[in-house]
């Protein structure tokens, strides 16, 4: 009997790093397969390579933090990509860049793998997508926190994190506008002119949320221990956007049923 922990059904573990899936997520699988079109096991293998490649992404941080003395509580699969949980995150600029680049460097492999097999090309260019969007600075994504990591050399943590958390508001001001009123032209695989994306919306409504409550969280640290870098039991969470974030998912459906035909 598969144990449910806050709304999160176990899958198993991976190197001892239980790994779960959110209710809501099984309850947009069911979704897609009623209005996609697509078949209820096309959207099962869409649904396992996307989140497949979202686990490994996480897994590839959660490794790498452990390497460095964090402690890896889960990975928590969403319909909006995924998060790993993690307390103890080495705070030294050169570990957290390292850490931070573990994930997308996964997924920069997966895309090189897949792509080089024709009928797991739709998940090579996932993969690929959810390199490029994870590297962008957008904190606390993974490119937004190198950002703050190399800030601190110069600026101190706190104040890194203010100027990286700010930097992420502007981009996820942009993805709010592009998702609700669309661009004109072809930005970040959205198709045809002023076509809206709610998902990307509401990703950099998410992402932005998360920034700025990682900020205030750091400024709390800072002013409880103006002197400390570091506090046990502190949880940050590693989000990754997942790389249907926009309008393609119909040429995956597509390239789904075409693979079906065969």
């Amino acid at each position: 009997m598969k144990m449910i922990i806050n709304n999160a059904v176990s899958i198993g573990s991976v190197f001892g790093i239980p790994i779960r899936l959110h209710i809501s997520l099984l309850i947009v699988v069911a979704l897609l397969s009623i209005f996609s079109g697509a078949g209820l096991l096309a959207i099962l293998i869409l649904a396992v390579g996307i989140f497949g490649s979202v686990a490994l992404h996480e897994l590839g941080h959660s490794v790498v933090a452990r390497a460095k003395g964090g402690y890896i509580h889960e990975i928590v699969l969403y319909p909006f990509g995924g998060a790993a949980k993690i307390s103890n995150i080495p705070k030294r600029p050169i570990d957290e860049i390292m850490v931070a680049l573990a994930g997308p460097a996964v997924s920069l492999v997966l895309a090189l793998v897949f792509q080089q097999i024709e009928l797991l090309r739709f998940l090579g260019y996932l993969n690929g997508m959810l390199f490029f969007f994870n590297i962008l600075p957008v904190f606390p994504m993974d490119g937004g926190r190198v950002l703050r990591a190399a800030l601190t050399l110069k600026k101190g943590r706190t104040e890194a994190t203010r100027i990286a958390a700010t930097v992420g508001k502007y981009f996820c001001g942009l993805f709010v506008i592009v998702g609700l009123f669309g661009m004109p032209y072809r930005i970040m695989g959205l198709i045809g002119p002023f076509e809206s994306n709610f998902m990307l919306a509401f990703i950099g409504f998410y992402i932005y949320r998360a920034g700025q409550m990682e900020y205030r969280m750091v400024m709390m640290e800072h002013q409880a221990n103006p002197f400390s870098e570091h506090r046990e039991g502190q949880i940050e969470v590693e989000v990754s956007p997942p790389p249907y974030a926009n309008n393609e998912s119909e040429s995956i459906s597509a390239k789904l049923r075409n693979l079906f035909r065969r």
